[in-house]
């Protein structure tokens, strides 16, 4: 597909990002959250995406920090 080498590369990148990426992404999301970031990969191992959703959905923390 697209000269990249057949559907092996198709379906690497397909396991990639749907399996992978919320892991990375709902790291920096439970962070910035101020929620547990070990909890969230936990959670996201049982309903991957879903919590992705919900991390984006919440309000970030405010660093009061000065």
């Amino acid at each position: 597909m697209f000269g990249l080498g057949g559907p092996e590369v198709l379906i690497v990148l397909i396991v990639f990002v749907g399996f992978f990426l919320p892991f990375i992404i709902n790291a920096n999301l439970a962070k910035s959250r101020g929620k547990s970031v070990v909890l969230m990969l936990f959670l996201t191992l049982i309903f991957s995406w879903i919590v992705t959703l919900i991390l984006a959905f919440m309000p970030k923390v405010q660093d009061d920090r000065q």
